[in-house]
């Protein structure tokens, strides 16, 4: 295999995974969370829970394919070392670069805010006993409601720098943003 067709393949990779990234986390944000609001609260948990599981999963994997296919791509260009040097600002591509390695960062910050933080809070079920209290059932309650709200902040959040991101990584093949 060529260094031009490895490198074309790892392009493939990283633009799919991008667009996987952005388009489930447009879908969910903007249609699947509304539609949750539209069914009876037992049934929404549910088809959360479930559909949650894979947004992570399709998620996550999306945001380590975009890592190992950028790293791959640097390393195999001999331009992995120039990340870590000033001039990467000194043209339009490398702030590109630059911009769009933060909003991935970013990204994956929310997203692992989301996943090992909230969604477990989401989950937790009352301790099996024989008589959990009001106060009990209301703590959980408040928790979940707090953990919904900065759910829906963060998945807003990763709509908005994965879309940057994206947006950024088109740039820099135009020559950069600025």
């Amino acid at each position: 295999m060529t260094l031009l067709t490895l490198l074309f393949i790892l392009r493939i990779v990283h633009d799919l995974a991008a667009a996987i990234l952005v388009g489930s986390v447009i879908f969910s944000y903007f249609l699947l969370r509304p539609a949750l609001r539209l069914i009876p609260p037992a049934h929404a948990v549910v088809v959360a829970q479930r559909v949650g599981n894979l947004f992570t999963y399709t998620g996550w994997t999306a945001l380590v394919l975009l890592f190992l296919s950028g790293l791959l791509r640097l390393y195999y260009t001999g331009r992995l070392g120039f990340i870590f040097t000033l001039g990467l600002f000194a043209h339009g591509p490398g702030r590109s670069l630059a911009i769009m390695i933060l909003f991935w960062f970013f990204t994956v910050v929310s997203s692992t805010a989301m996943t090992f933080v909230l969604r477990p809070k989401l989950m937790k079920k009352l301790t099996i006993s024989a008589n959990p209290t009001l106060a009990d059932v209301e703590k959980r309650r408040a928790t979940q409601m707090t953990a919904s709200t900065w759910l829906d902040r963060l998945q807003l959040s990763n709509v908005i720098t994965s879309t940057l991101a994206l947006i950024a990584g088109a740039a820099i093949a135009h020559g950069g943003l600025f």
